[in-house]
């Protein structure tokens, strides 16, 4: 069976990130796979002459003028490279999957007919300071969310798209580029044609926002995608048919996260993994006060973004400051 796998390169993104993501997806078990990389780099200008000099066989640099349609834009102009595989894994340039994550998700897909994207729970790798431990107890709620909508077979979103699918849906789908959230776009596509995706029993780390700017302008992004998505489905959506818990399911993934204030009490039910997170007592008390602001800086996200939609504002792709890890 053949994987593609496709990683868009954003300009801003350090050349020394790139190398640890070409380290990190050479590293993958593929026994039984053959296996391509695709690196889809939006030219900057920069000299890229040492990652050329890094490529394993079957990896590949592709340089795009321009930054059309940004994330969805480099996959479908590589989708169509992608002729003749079974499967293609999408990775971000921080991504760092386990080194089975390709052959569990390849398992779980070809284990059933309905299941078109498969992926892991994720884990921050760059725990360099409060922000970024309190996001990586968010990610383990994520888990927790996901582990209940895979029982329940309710609609799993995973953010980014991070994870493999099978090659025939999304060349059919393809990405649109207008969205702010190309990732929620398709899932909502998955679902709505009567397919699932797959909670895979892998992990795979990717980097957090290490200020508070970074944060905001990343989680208003998300929250447009979801006013956009609440917009453009839920006709679709609730007249479509499929499971009554697919439906309810993606409702709640859509508007609770705008009242993720109310969700302050129960922070203390991830007092071990704040534990686990902090290098002192004073730290674990730093986490539980930060998660307890953090619902509130979400909801206020979420307002924003309500607001931007209305105004017709147009969603805005802010850099993220990277750790070289």
């Amino acid at each position: 069976m053949k994987v593609c796998a496709i990683i868009p390169v954003a300009p801003s993104e350090p050349n020394a990130l790139v190398e640890k993501s070409i380290k990190s997806l050479g590293a993958l078990d593929c026994t039984g796979l053959d296996f391509e990389a695709y690196y889809v780099i939006d030219s900057s200008g920069k000299d890229y002459s040492s990652l050329f000099e890094l490529l394993p066989p079957h990896f590949h640099i592709v340089i795009r003028n321009g930054h059309r349609g940004r994330r969805a834009g480099a996959i479908n102009d590589i989708l169509n490279m992608t002729e003749g595989a079974d499967f293609v894994a999408l990775f971000d340039v921080d991504s760092r999957p386990n080194a089975d994550f390709l052959e569990e998700c390849v398992r779980e897909l070809t284990a059933t007919s309905d299941g078109v994207l498969a992926s892991g729970c994720r884990y921050v790798t760059n725990k360099v300071n409060t922000l970024t431990k309190i996001v990586s107890i968010e990610y383990k709620f994520f888990c927790d969310i996901y582990r209940f909508f895979r029982w329940s077979r309710g609609f799993i979103q995973f953010n980014g798209m991070i994870g493999v699918s099978k090659a025939p849906f999304v060349r059919t789908t393809g990405f649109d580029e207008r969205c702010s959230c190309e990732d929620l776009d398709i899932s909502e596509k998955i679902y709505l044609s009567g397919n699932r995706a797959l909670l895979a029993t892998t992990k795979i780390g990717e980097q957090a926002p290490t200020s508070i700017q970074d944060l905001y302008n990343q989680r208003v992004r998300w929250f447009r995608g979801a006013v956009e998505g609440f917009r453009k489905y839920l006709g679709p959506m609730f007249t479509a048919r499929i499971p009554i818990s697919v439906k309810a399911t993606w409702l709640g993934a859509l508007t609770i996260p705008f009242f993720s204030y109310l969700f302050a009490p129960f922070v203390p039910i991830y007092s071990r993994a704040i534990m686990a997170e902090s290098d002192s007592i004073s730290e674990s008390f730093k986490i539980l006060l930060g998660l307890a602001g953090y619902g509130c800086l979400m909801t206020l996200c979420g307002i924003v973004a309500v607001g931007q939609h209305l105004a017709s504002r147009k969603c805005e792709w802010a850099g993220v400051a990277r750790s070289e890890v």
